[in-house]
C-alpha cells in the first residue's frame, strides 16, 4: 500500500507547478534543477556506486533508538554525475534535522548518471530512509512509467491548528465522479472551468469532460489534439489548468502546449508557433488578453500577436511567474517568486511592510463588484499568510488562521459567491474551507464526503453550486 501511494504521489506532483518539485519540504540551491530531467529513467537507472543501505549505516548513526517512520528524499542526477537534493518528505515521529540528510547526500562523490540510449541523462532518483528500532534502511524507489494505470490520491488530513472544525452540510451535498461510476477518464485532474450558462469543463490528467445538466460528454485522444505522454504513447499529457477568455473560447494548457477550443474547432500553441515553453497556469482577462505565467516570464496573446514580459524590459523581481490578475482599473498585478509588482501605466508599484504582497507571492486574484479585489497568497514554509481581500480604500485584509477557522494557511485556489455571500478555500493537505456570512466551515475526507485533500482547482457553477478537480475525481457541492 506505501508503494503504491508512493507511485501515486510522484506522478501527480512530477508533472505540477511548483519546478518539478516531488515533495513538500523544497530546496532552492539544487542547481542541476535549471536543467531538464526525467523521472527515473534509462535502460540504467541513476544510482550512486555505492551500496547506499550499507552506506548509510555508516554515515547515520547518531539518532534516537525511539526514531520510527518513512523519509523520502529527491535526488537529481545530472548527465555528468552530479547529484544534489531537490525536496524532501519526512513521515516521521520526531524531527530529522539533526539527521543531516541533504548535506550527506549532497557531499556523496560516486554518483553515476542515467542511461538511455546509449546518453547520459539528467534523472531524478528517489530515495527511502526507514527508521525502526534503531536501525536505518536505505533504497531506491523505482517503478516503471510505462505501465501506469488510471491513479487517485486521497492523502492524509495535515491540520496545522489543533481544534474540532465543524461540518453542518447534508451528506448527500456532496456528490463524487470517478472512472468508476462515469466516463471520466482519469480520476487524478487539477483543472476546472465553469461557463456561464452552467456547462462545466473538467481537465484530468487523461483528458477533459464537458458536463452539461448531468450529461457527460469526454474530449480525448479521437477528438482533441491533446498530445500523448513521451512516457505511455495510450495516455494524454495531464491538463494542469484551464480558463475561458472574453470571447467565450475555452484554453487548457499541459506543459510546453496550449490548446484553444472554440465550440467548433481546436488549435494548439506550443514551442513552434508561440512564445510557450513551460507553463502550468492560463489566466485570461475580460479585455480580450491570455496570459501565460511561466519560469521565463509573464507571456501575453491578445488573440493576434504574442509578447513576453521579463526582467529584461520590466520591473520584474524575477522571470518565474506564480500568477497574474488585471483589474478593473486596467492595473497588472504579477506575482513571482521573488516579490510582486502592480504596473498602473507607467507606474510600477512595489509592495512594502503594510501589505502581506511584501512578504508573500500573489497566484490568483478576483475582482467582486464592490471594486474588492481577492487574492490567494503563497509563501515558503511556514505559510502565515494565504487569502487576503484589497479593500477599495487601500487597505488590506488578511484572513488567516490568525482571525478566522480555517485551519490551514496554504490555500490551492478560491471562490468567491457574492450572490449568496459565500467564501469556498481549497486548503493543501485538508480539503474545503466555506464561510457562509457567519461561520467557517471545513471539509476533509474524514468528516465529509470529499474525497482528496488535493482540491486543486474550483469552479461555481450559474446555481451557486461548487465544483472540483481534485486528485481522486470530480466533486460537486450542491448548494441550490
Amino acid at each position: 500500500m506505501i508503494k503504491q501511494i508512493f507511485t501515486i504521489l510522484i506522478l501527480l506532483t512530477f508533472f505540477n507547478s511548483n519546478a518539478q518539485n516531488l515533495f513538500s519540504e523544497q530546496f532552492d540551491d539544487c542547481h542541476q534543477a535549471r536543467f531538464s530531467f526525467c523521472l527515473d529513467c534509462g535502460e540504467t537507472k541513476a544510482q550512486s556506486e555505492s551500496d547506499i543501505n550499507e552506506y548509510f549505516k555508516e554515515h547515520l548513526t547518531d539518532f534516537s533508538p525511539k526514531l520510527k517512520g518513512q523519509v523520502l528524499v529527491q535526488v537529481i542526477v545530472d548527465s555528468t554525475g552530479n547529484q544534489c537534493v531537490k525536496s524532501l518528505q519526512s513521515k516521521t515521529n520526531r524531527s530529522i534535522k539533526k539527521l543531516k540528510l541533504k548535506d550527506k547526500i549532497n557531499s556523496m562523490s560516486d554518483w553515476k548518471p542515467a542511461i538511455s540510449k546509449g546518453k547520459e541523462r539528467s534523472a531524478t532518483v528517489v530515495l527511502e530512509f526507514v527508521f525502526n528500532n534503531g536501525q536505518v534502511e536505505t533504497r531506491y524507489k523505482r517503478f516503471d512509467t510505462k505501465n501506469q494505470s488510471n491513479m487517485k490520491s486521497v492523502g492524509p488530513v495535515e491540520i496545522d491548528r489543533k481544534g474540532k472544525y465543524k461540518n453542518k452540510l447534508d451528506p448527500n451535498s456532496f456528490e463524487v465522479f470517478t472512472t468508476q461510476n462515469s466516463i471520466i477518464p482519469w480520476d487524478m485532474s487539477r483543472a476546472i472551468i465553469s461557463e456561464q450558462n452552467g456547462v462545466i469543463w473538467h481537465g484530468t490528467d487523461n483528458g477533459i469532460v464537458r458536463v452539461e445538466n448531468g450529461n457527460m460528454i469526454l474530449f480525448g485522444s479521437k477528438n482533441t489534439p491533446i498530445k500523448a505522454t513521451p512516457y505511455n504513447k495510450k495516455k494524454l499529457q495531464s491538463i494542469m489548468h484551464s480558463a475561458i477568455d472574453s470571447k467565450g473560447n475555452k484554453w487548457f494548457v499541459g506543459g510546453k502546449s496550449a490548446y484553444k477550443y472554440d465550440n467548433e474547432n481546436w488549435q494548439v500553441f506550443d514551442t513552434i508557433n508561440s512564445p510557450l515553453n513551460w507553463t502550468t497556469r492560463v489566466y485570461a482577462d475580460k479585455v480580450g488578453n491570455v496570459w501565460f505565467p511561466s519560469s521565463k516570464g509573464l507571456i501575453k496573446y491578445d488573440g493576434q500577436n504574442w509578447s513576453v514580459m521579463d526582467t529584461t524590459n520590466t520591473k520584474l523581481p524575477s522571470n518565474r511567474i506564480m500568477g497574474v490578475f488585471l483589474d478593473s482599473k486596467n492595473r497588472l498585478w504579477i506575482g513571482t517568486n521573488k516579490g510582486n509588482i502592480r504596473i498602473d501605466g507607467q507606474t510600477v508599484t512595489e509592495f512594502n511592510d503594510n501589505s502581506p504582497l511584501a512578504t508573500s507571492t500573489l497566484t490568483k486574484g478576483f475582482e467582486d463588484s464592490t471594486g474588492t479585489i481577492w487574492f490567494s497568497l503563497y509563501e515558503k514554509f511556514p505559510q502565515t499568510k494565504g487569502f487576503a481581500k484589497f479593500k477599495t480604500d487601500g487597505t488590506w485584509e488578511i484572513i488567516s488562521t490568525d482571525n478566522s477557522d480555517i485551519p490551514r494557511n496554504d490555500v490551492l485556489d478560491f471562490a468567491v459567491d457574492e450572490k449568496n455571500n459565500r467564501i469556498w478555500l481549497s486548503l493543501n493537505r485538508v480539503g474545503i474551507s466555506m464561510y457562509d456570512g457567519e461561520n467557517w466551515q471545513t471539509f476533509t475526507p474524514e468528516n465529509s464526503k470529499v474525497p482528496s485533500t488535493y482540491v486543486q482547482r474550483m469552479t461555481l457553477d450559474n446555481k451557486g453550486n461548487l465544483w472540483c478537480a481534485t486528485f481522486a475525481g470530480l466533486l460537486k457541492i450542491k448548494m441550490e
